[in-house]
Formats: structure tokens, C-alpha cells, sequence
């Protein structure tokens, strides 16, 4: 992990950051953003402060190849210098990606990449990840090099402060599902977990508290601590079952991310807690999967799976989002796509095609 900065205001010292990470060789910085930014007040402010710079946006939602390819032609015509990329995980692993690809294209050394958030919850700005996504092929494709690690990140809690409730809700329930997987998966380690655990009792303890109130700064401070750690957290375990079952959630029927989520993951946390010595994948054995299933409960300050999976569908509801049983879902092919994804291997507790069909199917019924 590269230079790390957070708390209210920290977005300050952007100008200097990005006088530190150029040189006299280098050329102007490449300012990236979402192409919502011109409707987030950070970002003429953030212009006004620094030097000359080169501005850009990405017009998709998702990363993909076309708007990395558009970057990089920016990048290179231009001859900028560092990257700083302003905005969600999208911008993030675009600018990520697009370093990279620039410096095979140009062969001059990678320009650095300043990460600086504006949504709480992929942790892009901490991991050495970066999501491509093929929504004609209906395939998202993850890849992993340790010089996608930005080399600087700024996380300041002042810039979600107008995100819509919605959005906010979706980042943050993406944060809580990578809290609760980076601690069950079975490539975590107990730092893993810890910064996993954290991050579920910050996103779980506090979501409603911001969404009732944006003006809470404890409350936006906890949040984006809860992205923070849910990052640092996948960066050594990475994610399981609930994220490969996202995935064609958000490519066939356009649901954000984190929402996509956070749709299964009361169900994946129940079926997870039943692992038996049969059919556990986890090196250290169904007893210790069972332990960190109870750490987790402990982190949502719920005494049973029932209540944790109530506890979870309150703050999808907290943040004006359906739940699984509203959408109009293939279940079969959803589980169909996600065994197709590597994730899906990282799952605690082994399954089959049927197995999660069945656990889709009883997300469809209301609940009793």
C-alpha cells in the first residue's frame, strides 16, 4: 500500500501530493473523474487548487475497455504526468488500468496514480485489483498485479456528502459485504479478518446513522473507514460466493454493486454457518469457520443468523433498495454465471449448481 491520508479535509493537500508524485520530466497531472463529477461540488474546488492539469472524464458507468483505450489516448497525446483519480471504484480501477496500459503503449515508467474516493466502499483505492467489465459478453474480468496499487490515496470523509441516499447505501453495503467475506474466505489471514471485521461493524453500525442524517460527521468518517479497512481487508483474502453472484446481477439486470451484493448476503452468511467437515474448503476447518461466522454476528451485534440476515435487509431497505424477492431474476442463470468466476472458489464452504439455486429460490419468497 502506497501513501495513505484520511479524515475531513484532507482532500487539501491534494496540491501538494500531486507536485510530489510528478517531476521536471514529467508532464502536467491527469485529473480523471466520474461523469457525474460536474454535479459534485469538490470538483471545481479541487480544479481551482491545482496546478496546470490535464482534465478528463469517463462517460461509463462500469470500467471497459473502450474508456480505458479513450485514457490512455489522453494520456499519451498529452504526455501527463501522475494520475489522480477523483471519484468511485469505477473511476479508480479506469485510471488503475489505464497507468498501466500507457506504460507498455509508450514504454516510459508507469506514471503514479493518486486515488482519491468519493463513494465508501470498493477499497480501490488500497488493493492491487482492478475490474474490467463486458457487458456485451456478459463477463466481468478482475485483474491482480502489484503495480495496480496506487501510489498515493487521499480518503476524505467531507466528499460523499451530497451522494444521493441510494448510492451511498450501495458503496456502503459494498463494504460490508467485503468485510464479511474478506473474514470467512479461505484465503484470509487473521489481518485479513480483523480489517474484514472492522469494516462490517463500522458499515453496519453506522449506515443508518448517515443515511437519517448527512450531515453526520461521525457518522461519514465511520463509513469511510468501514470502505477503507473492507479494502485492505480483500487485498490479502479477496472476495467469495456473494460477489461472484453480484456480478451477473449487475451485468443482466443493471443493479449497482454493492446492492448486487448485499442481495445474497444474508443467505450466503446462513448457508456458510452450516458448513459441515464434508464439505468445508476452508484450510483451517469447519470449527474455525464456524468461529468467525460468530465474530461476525458479534460485529452486527446480532445474536442469531436470522436476526443478522433481518439486520442486513433493514439497511438495504434504510437505503430506499429492493431486495431479491422485487427483481424479476433468473435464478438459475445468476447461478449459472457466478460459478463461472474464481471467487466463487474462495467460498468457505463448497457448493454446487443446485445448491445455489435453492439458495436464490428462498430469497424469492417473503419473508415469514
Amino acid at each position: 500500500m502506497g501513501r495513505l491520508t484520511f479524515g475531513p479535509g484532507a482532500l487539501d493537500g491534494l496540491p501538494r501530493l500531486a507536485v510530489e508524485l510528478g517531476d521536471r520530466r514529467s508532464g502536467p497531472p491527469l485529473l480523471l473523474a466520474g461523469h457525474s463529477a460536474n454535479e459534485r461540488p469538490w470538483l471545481p474546488r479541487t480544479r481551482d487548487r491545482l496546478p496546470y492539469h490535464v482534465f478528463a472524464t469517463i462517460s461509463d458507468s462500469y470500467p471497459t475497455w473502450a474508456s480505458v483505450d479513450r485514457i490512455v489516448e489522453i494520456m499519451i497525446a498529452h504526455r501527463t504526468g501522475p494520475v489522480i483519480a477523483m471519484g468511485g471504484g469505477s473511476v479508480l480501477d479506469t485510471a488503475k488500468v489505464a497507468a498501466a496500459r500507457a506504460a507498455e503503449i509508450d514504454r516510459r515508467t508507469r506514471r503514479p496514480v493518486a486515488a482519491v474516493p468519493t463513494t465508501p466502499g470498493t477499497g480501490a483505492e488500497v488493493t492491487p485489483f482492478a475490474t474490467i467489465w463486458d457487458f456485451d459478453g456478459v463477463r466481468k474480468h478482475s485483474y491482480a498485479q502489484h503495480d495496480l496499487t496506487p501510489d498515493a490515496a487521499i480518503v476524505d470523509p467531507d466528499l460523499i456528502r451530497t451522494l444521493p441516499a441510494g448510492l451511498l447505501g450501495s458503496c456502503a453495503l459494498d463494504a460490508l459485504a467485503q468485510g464479511m467475506e474478506a473474514t470467512w474466505s479461505t484465503a484470509a489471514t487473521p489481518e485479513s479478518a480483523a480489517h474484514g471485521l472492522a469494516a462490517v461493524c463500522l458499515a453496519a453500525g453506522n449506515l443508518e446513522r448517515l443515511l437519517a442524517d448527512p450531515d453526520d460527521a461521525a457518522a461519514r468518517s465511520a463509513v469511510c473507514l468501514a470502505g477503507l479497512y473492507s479494502g485492505q481487508a480483500i487485498a490479502v483474502s479477496r472476495t467469495t460466493l456473494c460477489h461472484a453472484l453480484s456480478y451477473p446481477l449487475t451485468l443482466r439486470y443493471g443493479v449497482w454493486h454493492g446492492h448486487a451484493c448485499a442481495l445474497t448476503l444474508g443467505a450466503v452468511l446462513s448457508y456458510n454457518a452450516n458448513v459441515t467437515d464434508a464439505d468445508c474448503a476452508h484450510p483451517a476447518g469447519a470449527g474455525q469457520v464456524r468461529v468467525l461466522i460468530r465474530r461476525i454476528l458479534a460485529a452486527l451485534r446480532c445474536p442469531s443468523l436470522r436476526q443478522a440476515a433481518q439486520r442486513i435487509d433493514a439497511l438495504v431497505a434504510a437505503a430506499g433498495l429492493t431486495h431479491y424477492r422485487d427483481g424479476a431474476y433468473d435464478s438459475a442463470l445468476v447461478a449459472g454465471d457466478a460459478l463461472g468466476y474464481d471467487r466463487a472458489g474462495n467460498n468457505p464452504r463448497r457448493f454446487g449448481k443446485d445448491q445455489l439455486v435453492g439458495l436464490l429460490a428462498a430469497l424469492e419468497e417473503e419473508p415469514s
